[in-house]
């Protein structure tokens, strides 16, 4: 097999498998380049295939709440009644709690860009696994679409933009909030990655605008569908977390990987 078409295929496991997992792709992309590959950077053909992979993913688990929020929203653009509905309340949560990482990115994209670091990931692997750590256990009645708040979308905004920092989980630290907030383990995982949703397809177009150079299409390809299927596998597997009540379960791997990060990189 062409060693580029493997590299490819190993970083869209990386990138789809840890993405929805509360054990941070953007850290484990950031070993796995430096541990495995050596690049100074990822060429931008493989942040596009691996996003584009992980978003179909994350689309297609989520299809029924997507066509519900874009219907809902269509109607309350043009219907009042229609407002007081479920879609028109989540896309607006949905844009709320995009904004906040929306910016940051924007604004300090060259900030961030030099945190890839495996000294950084480590730090931000101990910090996820601390947020989890924190979530408290999962008992009695919770929260859903219907009775979200202003805040819990801020506040799932926020932390989704502290996620911008590699090591630190956008689905552990966004999950966690809601959890933590009063919300149902089922509804914050897929709030989380409806709001993923959004981040990606905002980072593709970008990354379309800027353009990906030559781009080696076979392992471009082989990018996208691994990222695609272990993007599905990592959804299966949270939502089984989730339900078993086990999501503090990734704490002690998260704050060992921080550990033996720290040791390698030193």
């Amino acid at each position: 097999m062409d060693l580029e078409l493997l590299r490819a295929i190993v970083l869209g496991a990386i990138q789809g498998f840890t993405e929805f997992l509360p054990i941070s792709s953007s850290g484990f992309l950031v070993l796995g380049n430096h541990f495995l590959f050596d690049l100074e950077r990822l060429p931008l053909w493989v942040d596009l295939a691996t996003n584009s992979g992980t978003f179909l993913a994350a689309a297609w688990v989520l299809r029924r709440e997507i066509t519900t929020v874009a219907r809902g929203f269509a109607r309350g653009l043009t219907a009042s009644q229609a407002r007081h509905e479920e879609g028109w309340r989540l896309m607006l949560w949905l844009f709320l709690a995009t904004l906040p990482a929306a910016l940051l990115g924007l604004v300090l994209a060259p900030v961030f860009e030099a945190l890839n670091t495996p000294r950084v990931a480590a730090v931000g692997f101990f910090i996820t696994g601390t947020l989890l750590l924190l979530v408290p256990p999962q008992g009695g009645p919770k929260r859903t679409a219907d009775a979200m708040t202003f805040w819990d979308a801020l506040l799932a905004g926020l932390a989704q933009a502290l996620a911008l920092v590699p090591g630190i989980s956008r689905s552990g630290s966004t999950i966690a909030v809601l959890l933590g907030r009063g919300l149902s383990p089922s509804f914050a995982a897929r709030f989380s990655f409806l709001m993923y949703t959004l981040v990606s397809l905002g980072a593709m177009l970008l990354g379309i605008q800027e353009g990906v150079g030559k781009v080696p299409w076979g392992p471009l390809f082989g990018a996208f569908l691994s990222a695609f299927v272990f993007g599905l596998l990592g959804m299966r597997l949270l939502f089984g977390v989730l339900e078993a009540g086990h999501f503090r379960y990734f704490t002690p791997l998260l704050w060992a990987l921080a550990l033996l990060t720290l040791l390698s990189a030193a």
